[in-house]
């Protein structure tokens, strides 16, 4: 009976201080700009976190699995850049830059300390005005599918439906649906079996 009180209480305390402090971090973001935004989601606890990028307009799905120390970056217009579907999983330490749009579709995983990257920019370099030009694209994570630990997606990739893509993994180019891919580039290594594997 005490656990469920206590449990209660804890509720209500969340609820009553997540509003206050989304005030008063919309005042930090007026002074510091986005900086301030990115800082609270990576030190805050998961739940306050959480009701951060709700609060700022980040459709987030019911259902979400969310260990925090969220890396977000690019974060100047949050504006249709991020979204998150029901029953995801999202790991500590990962990366997201949102210079494009990232979708993250329903009951898909994102494990501990993996990287999406929606642009490339060489900054300085004398390399912008020849070889590589600034550029950003969108990137995709459909339903079910899991994202391994310390992966990395690339601009412009869409990870297919129940597609696994292996620990440490670098990813160029589109991973087709129920496909499970591994290594430097990521290569092709199994096609899983969508009987087996159904996705209702």
């Amino acid at each position: 009976m005490s656990r469920l009180i206590a449990g209660g209480v804890r509720v209500t305390l969340r609820q009553l201080w997540t509003p206050l402090y989304v005030l008063w971090l919309r005042l930090r973001m007026a002074i510091w700009g986005t900086s301030a935004f990115e800082h609270a989601v990576f030190h805050c606890p998961p739940w306050l976190a959480l009701g951060i990028l709700k609060a700022l307009g980040v459709p987030v799905g019911e259902g979400i699995d969310f260990h925090g120390r969220l890396h977000l970056h690019g974060t100047y217009d949050l504006r249709g850049k991020l979204r998150i579907g029901a029953w995801c999983h999202i790991g500590p330490g990962v990366t997201l830059d949102l210079s494009a749009p990232i979708l993250l579709e329903d009951r898909c995983t994102l494990s501990l300390h993996s990287t999406i990257l929606t642009h490339e920019d060489v900054g300085y370099s004398p390399l912008r005005e020849s070889a590589f030009p600034t550029r950003s694209q969108s990137v995709t994570v459909e339903t079910g599918a899991y994202i391994g630990a310390g992966a990395t997606l690339l601009m412009g990739v869409r990870v297919g439906r129940c597609a696994v893509v292996g620990a440490g993994a670098l990813v160029r180019e589109d991973v087709p649906p129920y496909t499970v891919v591994a290594g430097v580039p990521a290569r092709v290594i199994r096609q899983l079996d969508r009987q087996v594997h159904p996705l209702e």
